[in-house]
């Protein structure tokens, strides 16, 4: 009956959240958050990254391993096809050597996948710059799993972000 006092929630969230399968999953995910040091960042915690709770999509709960700081002063995203050409790749280094010649406390941010994506991170942890990933499945797996010395690396210089809890399969849908 209490659950159902709280704004936001009604009788079918109650429901859904006295459910055992419910509990017994968010057990599971509390063990494995624990025991893999992983950060939880809810969107009323004061360390939720500010950009995001300015988005009206945006994740109530946050997973995060490695060593960044997720409402650093500056970001940049640098994102771009996974058929990239020698090119695109040689900007990408361009663009990520200079910012390295300046003290610009950035944080390079991309999605771990081929091609732009990938590039940007090796480039950034060759040039000493922090690099996050942003993931579209949970910390207990890595797509495309190609790139694990990569983000094994990232953790030591930046690290892996998602809104998914582990055991989400992976899905076209949340490659946005």
């Amino acid at each position: 009956q209490s659950l159902k006092k709280i704004p936001g929630i009604g009788e079918i969230n109650a429901r859904r959240i006295k459910n055992e399968k419910v509990l017994r999953e968010a057990e599971k995910e509390l063990e494995f958050i624990n025991k893999y040091n992983i950060d939880i960042y809810f969107f009323t915690d004061s360390n939720y990254p500010r950009r995001l709770k300015s988005c009206s999509d945006a994740p109530v709960i946050l997973y995060s391993r490695g060593t960044m700081d997720l409402n650093c002063l500056k970001m940049l995203s640098i994102v771009g096809t996974r058929n990239a050409t020698s090119y695109g790749k040689m900007i990408c280094e361009q663009l990520i050597k200079d910012i390295s010649k300046h003290d610009y406390n950035v944080i390079i941010v991309s999605g771990l996948a081929y091609g732009i994506d990938i590039t940007a991170h090796k480039i950034s942890l060759r040039y000493g710059i922090p690099t996050v990933g942003i993931l579209g499945h949970g910390l207990d797996m890595l797509y495309p799993s190609l790139h694990h010395d990569i983000a094994r690396k990232m953790m030591k210089n930046g690290g892996l972000v998602t809104e998914f809890p582990s055991r989400t399969r992976i899905d076209p849908s949340n490659f946005i």
